[in-house]
Order: C-alpha cells, then sequence, then structure tokens
C-alpha cells in the first residue's frame, strides 16, 4: 500500500520516463532525483524496514557463532590429548571419547581390514618373527645343553630316567634344561580372601594385589561349588596370559605363585613345604592381629620370596651330596676306550679292504667279483683269473692284513688286456732275440729279424692268438749280424740329424709342447744307435747343436745357442742318455 502524500511525487518521473523510455536518468533535474531517491528508501523503510533488521541481527549472531568455534578443532584436539594422558583433564572427556573411537576403530577394522593389515604388517611381522627367533633360541640352546651333556653324568642319569619313564631323552632334557621364573606370590587367606602377605620380583611392578586375591579366591569358590562339588576338588592351577599359575590350597590360607616358562614339579612341593611352614606359624598365634606382627610378615616375606623359588633343583643340602662316584667314572672311560678301540680298529680295517679291492681292480689279466672280508679273521678274494697274468699273492701280501688268513677263489678266462695278449703271444710264439714284440689296441707289432723259418710259422699262429685283431710286422730275414748292424746304424744316424726342437723366440729354453716327445724319440734313437755301434764294432758319439733366428745381436744368439744346446744334453741325460755334447755352433746358423 503506497501513502496517498507520495503518490503525486512519483507519477511525475513515471510519465517522463514512458515517453522516453531509453533517456538515461541523468538527464532529470539533480533536485528531482535526490527527492525521488529519499522516497524510495522510505518507502524500503516501511515495506523491509523489519525484516532487514532481523536478517542484519542474524548475520551478526552467525558472525559472532563463527568467530567463537574457529578454534574449537584446536581446542578438541588439545583435549582430546589431555584426555588420553589423563593430564588435567576431566574424566567426562575420555569417558566421552571412549565409545566413539572404539566404534570407529571397529568400523575401521571392519571396512577397511586389508588396509590395516597392510599398514600394521611391517610392524607385526619382525615383532612376530623377533618373539619366533627367541623361542626357538632358547630352545636349540637347551637341546644343545642336552646333547652336549650326553656323555655326562647327568647325561647318563637322564637317559636311564628316559629308559625307565618310557618317554624319548630329549623330553626329560627338555624337563630338565627349560628354564623358569617366579614373578609373584600371594599368600591368601582362605575364608575371607584377604592378601596376608604379597612378594614379587624386585624388576617387576607391583600388581593390585587385592583385586587378585579376590579373583582367585571367586574363581575357587566356583570350581568348588561346580565342577568339583560332592568330590572335594579345588582349583590347582590355571594360566593367565603368559604366566603359570598355581594354587597350593590350605586349611587357613591359599598360596598362588605366578610363574613364567616351565616349571619343574619339585617347585609345587617346594611351596606346599612353605604353606605349611606358614600355617604352623598361624597356628602358634592366639588372635588375628598377631598374624600381622612385624616378626611374622618378615618370616613371611623371607620365605615367599621369588628369589628363593627359582633355584628349586639346584636347592640340595650340601651335607646330603654324595661323594664323587669313581668307580662309576673309572668304568665310563673304559668303556670308552674300548668304544674308541673298536672304533678305530674297525675303520682301520676298512681301509685296508677298500685299498685291496682298488689294487685287485687294477691288476691286469684280473676280475674281481668279491671280496668276504672278517675282521681280522679271514679274507676270501673271489674272481675271474687268466693263466697268463701275475699271481695274486703278492697283492694279498702286501695289503697288510695282519694275522688274518687268506684265500683265493678264482675260475679261468682269456683276458684281453694288452699286457697280457704280449705275455700270451710271447708263450705261444717264443720269438728269437732279434725280434721285438708288442700289443697295443689288440694289434700285434712284430719287428727285428728272425730266421725264415719262424717268420712263417709266426705268420700262421699269430692270427689265432686270442686277443689278437691284427698283426703288423717289419720282420726281416736274419744276415750278417756285422752288416746288419751297420746297415742300420746308417739309417739311425740319418734320422737323428733330422729332428729338430722349437722355441719361443728370443727364450733359451721355453721350449713349444711337442718338444717332449721329440726328446723321448731321441732318447730311444741315442740307445739304440749304441747297441748299434757295439755290435758293428765302431765308435760313435752325439752332439747336441743348437740354432737361432736372424735377429737378435751377436752375442745374445751365440748365448742362447748354447743355452739350447745344453737343455737338450740335461733333457736326455734326466732320460738315461748321457756323454752327450754341446756342440760347436757354427756362426751364422739358424733355425
Amino acid at each position: 500500500m503506497i501513502p496517498s502524500g507520495l503518490g503525486n511525487e512519483l507519477e511525475k518521473p513515471r510519465d517522463d520516463f514512458a515517453d522516453q523510455p531509453g533517456v538515461a536518468r541523468e538527464r532529470a533535474e539533480p533536485n528531482e532525483a535526490s527527492v525521488a531517491q529519499g522516497d524510495l528508501e522510505r518507502l524500503r523503510e516501511l515495506l523491509l524496514g523489519g525484516e532487514r533488521r532481523q536478517l542484519d541481527a542474524a548475520h551478526e549472531r552467525i558472525a559472532a557463532i563463527e568467530s567463537a568455534q574457529r578454534d574449537l578443532p584446536l581446542r578438541l584436539q588439545e583435549a582430546a590429548i589431555a584426555a588420553l594422558r589423563n593430564e588435567g583433564s576431566s574424566p567426562r572427556v575420555a569417558d566421552a571419547l571412549a565409545d566413539p573411537v572404539a566404534h570407529a576403530l571397529a568400523a575401521a577394522v571392519e571396512r577397511n581390514r586389508q588396509s590395516l593389515i597392510d599398514t600394521l604388517f611391517p610392524i607385526i611381522g619382525p615383532l612376530i618373527r623377533k618373539a619366533i627367533a627367541e623361542a626357538l633360541r632358547n630352545l636349540v640352546t637347551n637341546l644343545n645343553s642336552g646333547v652336549e651333556s650326553s656323555f655326562t653324568l647327568s647325561g647318563i642319569r637322564w637317559r636311564i630316567e628316559a629308559w625307565r619313564a618310557g618317554v624319548p631323552y630329549a623330553q626329560v632334557v627338555l624337563k630338565h634344561r627349560l628354564s623358569y621364573r617366579v614373578d609373584h606370590v600371594f599368600l591368601i587367606e582362605r575364608d575371607s580372601g584377604l592378601v596376608l602377605q604379597y612378594e614379587s620380583a624386585p624388576d617387576l611392578p607391583e600388581l593390585d594385589a587385592d583385586a587378585i586375591a579376590g579373583m582367585l579366591t571367586a574363581l575357587g569358590d566356583f570350581v568348588g561349588d561346580s565342577v568339583g562339588r560332592g568330590s572335594g576338588q579345588t582349583l590347582e592351577s590355571l594360566r593367565v596370559g603368559e604366566h603359570l599359575v598355581w594354587v597350593m590350597q590350605g586349611p587357613r590360607a591359599n598360596l598362588a605363585c605366578f610363574m613364567r616358562g616351565v616349571p619343574p614339579a619339585e617347585l609345587r612341593t617346594l611351596l606346599e613345604q612353605r604353606l605349611e611352614e606358614i600355617h604352623v606359624q598361624i597356628a602358634a598365634v592366639s588372635s588375628r592381629d598377631e598374624l600381622k606382627s612385624p616378626a611374622i610378615k618378615e618370616s613371611w616375606r623371607i620365605s615367599l620370596q621369588p628369589d628363593s623359588l627359582v633355584c628349586v633343583p639346584a636347592a640340595v643340602d650340601a651335607s646330603a651330596k654324595k661323594s664323587i662316584p669313581w668307580p662309576l667314572i673309572v668304568g665310563s672311560l673304559i668303556v670308552l676306550g674300548l668304544l674308541a678301540w673298536f672304533i678305530v680298529s674297525r675303520e682301520r680295517w676298512n681301509a685296508r679292504i677298500d685299498a685291496l679291492r682298488h689294487q685287485l681292480a687294477a691288476h691286469p689279466g684280473f676280475v674281481l667279483t668279491g671280496i668276504d672280508a672278517q675282521r681280522w679273521k679271514s679274507v676270501t678274494v673271489h674272481g675271474l683269473l687268466d693263466s697268463d697274468a701275475e699271481p695274486l699273492n703278492d697283492v694279498l701280501a702286501a695289503a697288510r692284513l695282519g694275522r688274518a688268513q687268506t684265500r683265493i677263489d678264482v675260475a679261468g678266462y682269456v683276458s684281453s688286456d694288452d699286457a697280457i695278449v704280449a705275455r700270451r703271444a710271447t708263450r705261444l710264439l717264443a720269438p728269437p732275440a732279434g725280434v721285438q714284440l708288442t700289443v697295443k689296441d689288440d694289434v700285434l707289432h712284430l719287428a727285428g729279424s728272425a730266421p725264415d723259418a719262424w717268420i712263417a710259422r709266426m705268420r700262421d699262429r699269430a692270427q689265432w692268438i686270442a686277443g689278437v685283431a691284427r698283426v703288423e710286422s717289419t720282420l726281416g730275414p736274419e744276415t750278417d749280424p756285422l752288416v746288419s748292424a751297420r746297415a742300420q746304424l746308417d739309417a739311425l744316424v740319418r734320422k737323428l740329424e733330422t729332428p729338430r726342437i722349437s722355441f719361443a723366440t728370443a727364450t733359451a729354453t721355453a721350449h713349444l709342447p711337442p718338444a717332449d716327445s721329440i726328446v723321448d724319440a731321441l732318447a730311444d734313437d741315442v740307445r739304440n744307435a749304441r747297441v748299434l755301434a757295439t755290435t758293428a764294432r765302431v765308435g760313435i758319439s752325439f752332439a747336441a747343436i743348437g740354432l737361432t733366428d736372424d735377429p737378435g745381436s751377436r752375442a745374445a744368439n751365440v748365448r742362447i745357442r748354447a743355452a739350447r744346446a745344453q737343455w737338450l744334453v740335461d733333457a736326455l741325460s734326466a732320460r738315461g742318455i748321457s756323454a752327450i755334447e754341446a756342440g760347436a755352433v757354427p756362426e751364422g746358423a739358424i733355425s
């Protein structure tokens, strides 16, 4: 609704703009525009004044709230940290955060289980491996101790115990070697469940003794009322985490012992004895107040200290120690000595039999099929033996079998070994002195000279010799020994002039690989030449000459030639050929 006093004032500007809608408002007179603007503002105030003030107030409140809560995340973080540390924070913060954090953690585990596994894997893996490695290390240490003590008095005693109990030896070793530790000891009044005395290891924090005593009393009552109803059964042991708890029941007090490891059975006996001693002290007092006296408390404290319970297996009265069992020690040493002698004797015998087996296997013309040996008593050799082979007696004598009786049980057979075939051919052909007979790879080689009649018989018989596949003969008829020897000597001298040994360039004695075979052939030829010279009744001498190439100085070449000639002389001397001279080297000679 527009007030009537303003109607005429607004109509004129509207008519002006209606006639010319594209004309700018700046054409209006300045005074008229100011009056129109003021009227418009008054109109807005009348129409929207209340709503605008409410909006402004709302904007101010929102800005104030935002300004006040701008540091809320930081204050919440500090409050949560203080609640977790429990430092000057209200318990309500921790109580308020407990359920949301638990639900958030459970939801995160349910939704992102694999992510949590991947995140915790680098941490959990090393922890698990470290725990397993530590457990295995302790187990190996205990087993090593048991193995090392196998030949000690303790080890013998444990083996007897395992044999009598019918259990494995390793189980007895674990029983005696596994360590244990007593962490906490509680003396609890049976009727009321109150703690009369509590002791713990020095390096462990103290526990809530009253809460633990109440828990053990409640468990004992539950077992007695439900599980052991009508049978008098009571709670004797339970496991809490890594601790094994033993409970010793008494008429007026119970004794609870928290332990880690594997305690021996003797510990329970000792705990029962301590509980009996405490009951003697309890029976001696007339009132309950006397149980709290310092003297009784101190006596209980000393009796229940964990350190006094750890060394139960070693807690033996010194006066009850037995004397050293010298007869047992001496007997054990004798048994060990006999055992060592038996082992050494057996090994020596086996080594000699193995050596005999290798020698018989390498013996030409013999095939070993077996050896029957009784230690230091008898040895029987079984096999196949060629009639042309060497006897086996020498092989058995060299085996050093002591007083053992030896016997050879062999059957005949025909061997194809080259050495046996050569012996067989020599026996069957009976070659004269001028014939050299050798066998190699089943080929019979004949060289030298022989009578024509023998050569004819050889050609008929050689092919029928067992083991001979082919005959190669260079035999010639016998002639005048003097003339034949001189002819052979001339041919051999010409042959000795042709071999040459090559050396590495610019070196004196660094010969190339074929040199050894050449020197071997030279030695054989020199030896044959000397034999022929004796037969031919002529004198013969040999000289080694060294040669060089053109490069190098004159003095160096002379020195190298002399060194090479001397090397050949030494090489022939090493092969049994002596009286070889290093001949004069003609100047300018090359190789």
